[in-house]
């Protein structure tokens, strides 16, 4: 006998993540949930898994405050950490860390920033850079065994006073930061990137009288963008071919950046991360060397649930990368109540009229930066609080051989956006069915809420339902293998508005949820 009552398709957040607090105006498309999960594939997946890069600890066990996937030469990888130890360590590929690069630095509060250059000319050796903000700015001259200190900065760089920010720019090296002159961006001649006076080098007042000073600044489209502390963003167009014709403008005064590693540029944006917690964009149109900014988190409204899950006086701890393998940018920063940074803040670029938020708490993100892989594609890594480098993204869903939970959960549905009349009714619950993907013999568990109360958690098995090859009855079995599957479980509860919080948290387990339908009987108009 054929189902006599209505079913409804629930959509699985196609719009991403919502922080929104009226939950009465959430969209059928949103989600109210979204952790450790990944929208890339277009369904509802579980995020990549992590390995450690480095099997042994490092010395000390240190928090790892920054790292760069550093090629001296065209077949040469090395990776070099900052810890809080106050070293600068050098790995050959094996994990042992086993080349101090420097040590004795001063690092409490400080966020490390790599800048690559060098190679000014054929025979020069490519350069990596490191700006702390406490310490001369060191130098790593190809693959040696040692950093130095820049050999003629600026006289302004000098003690305690140094630049905390660095970038490559029109083929020279620019810093800023330093405590002696906030506002003031230098400039190294183009011939060497170690040597800031004469030649072509020179410095910017940028709005001095505005601010607390220049707190990073990037490169983009051939503009440079700066941001100031807490507020102020600003531009120096260097379109034109002669240097004296560049020109300093203020873009707006009413927002920031938090900290010198909160941006990332994607495929054509620059994204970053402002003071007040809230994602910004901005497009550069080199035309004109304009810049326009708009307010991502507003989008999803993203900027309560930011606030309320973020340690809001750590944000200046903020890390940020952009994956494009998988056309993510993802934010590390402090959860509520942390000292150091405990969450990840990811924004999914796959549709391109929207960009997607998710959330994950599984790691400890001091530190986040990209390393090539066998197939050159950068791949995001991690440092963490304990002395570890981790390989993020990787295909088996676990985290050094254990599992991590994972979960979602669809808006409070009264099903008004299918037919205005169900919003008006209450809705009693007969059958939940799912539409994945085979990933293995483990479950999916699904929690069903009425009105907001948990009535019942139903399981769904991930595996396939079919014979394997030599053992299936032609026109009866159905071949086990890749496949679209719909399973049905009976559910119980009535109510007026229908959620389920979907989770998953065993080792090497994966999802990946394409649909959910309700099949449910309307039932009468209490108030």
């Amino acid at each position: 006998m054929s189902y006599t009552g209505m079913i409804a398709e629930l959509p699985l957040g196609p719009d991403g993540l919502t922080g929104s607090k009226n939950l009465s105006q959430v969209r059928p498309t949103q989600l109210l949930k979204s952790h450790s999960t990944t929208y890339e594939s277009g369904t509802l997946q579980k995020e990549g898994g992590a390995t450690k890069y480095n099997s042994t600890v490092i010395t000390g066990a240190p928090q790892v405050l920054g790292g760069w996937d550093w090629w001296p030469t065209a077949g040469t990888q090395r990776m070099v950490v900052v810890t809080s130890a106050g070293d600068v360590l050098k790995d050959s590929g094996t994990g042992a860390f086993g080349t101090t690069l420097a040590s004795g630095l001063t690092v409490s509060s400080v966020i490390p920033v790599f800048v690559e250059g060098g190679k000014e000319a054929a025979a020069n050796n490519r350069k990596l850079f490191l700006f702390t903000g406490k310490n001369a700015v060191q130098v790593l001259s190809a693959d040696a065994a040692t950093m130095a200190a820049i050999t003629t900065p600026p006289t302004d760089w000098s003690g305690s006073n140094q630049p905390s920010f660095g970038l490559h720019h029109e083929g020279s090296l620019w810093g800023g930061g330093n405590a002696n002159d906030p506002h003031r961006l230098y400039k190294s001649v183009s011939t060497n990137h170690e040597t800031f006076t004469g030649g072509d080098s020179g410095s910017y007042s940028i709005y001095p009288g505005e601010g607390e000073g220049l707190i990073g600044a990037v490169s983009y489209k051939r503009l440079i963008i700066m941001a100031k502390k807490p507020t102020g963003m600003y531009v120096l167009d260097t379109t034109d071919p002669t240097s004296t014709n560049w020109k300093i403008y203020r873009v707006t005064p009413a927002i920031g950046m938090i900290s010198p590693l909160a941006f990332f540029i994607g495929d054509d944006e620059l994204f970053w991360l402002d003071q007040n917690a809230n994602v910004q964009a901005a497009s550069g149109i080199t035309e004109y060397g304009d810049v326009a900014s708009r307010n991502i988190s507003q989008l999803a409204d993203m900027g309560p649930f930011i606030r309320e899950n973020v340690s809001l006086g750590q944000l200046g701890l903020v890390q940020a990368i952009y994956y494009s393998a998988k056309r993510e940018g993802h934010f590390a920063m402090a959860g509520a109540g942390a000292t150091k940074n405990t969450r990840r803040l990811v924004l999914d670029f796959n549709r391109l009229d929207l960009s997607r938020f998710r959330w994950s708490e599984r790691d400890t993100p001091v530190s986040l930066w990209l390393r090539k892989d066998s197939n050159n594609i950068p791949r995001p890594m991690m440092g963490d609080d304990a002395g570890f480098v981790w390989n993020l993204d990787q295909a088996a869903r676990s985290k050094d051989g254990s599992g991590y939970a994972s979960e979602f959960q669809i808006p409070h549905m009264d099903l008004g956006h299918l037919d205005p009349k169900l919003g008006t009714v209450r809705k009693a619950g007969d059958f939940l069915e799912l539409v994945v993907e085979p990933k293995g013999n483990w479950n999916l568990a699904a929690d069903i809420y009425w009105d907001g109360e948990l009535q019942q958690t139903v399981q769904f098995n991930m595996g396939t339902t079919g014979s394997a090859l030599g053992s299936f009855v032609l026109g009866t079995d159905a071949l086990a293998g890749d496949q679209v599957l719909n399973k049905k479980r009976r559910i119980t509860g009535s109510g007026r508005r229908f959620s389920l919080v979907a989770r998953n948290s065993g080792a090497g387990e994966d999802y990946s949820v394409a649909k959910f339908y309700l099949h449910f009987r309307p039932t009468d108009e209490r108030l």
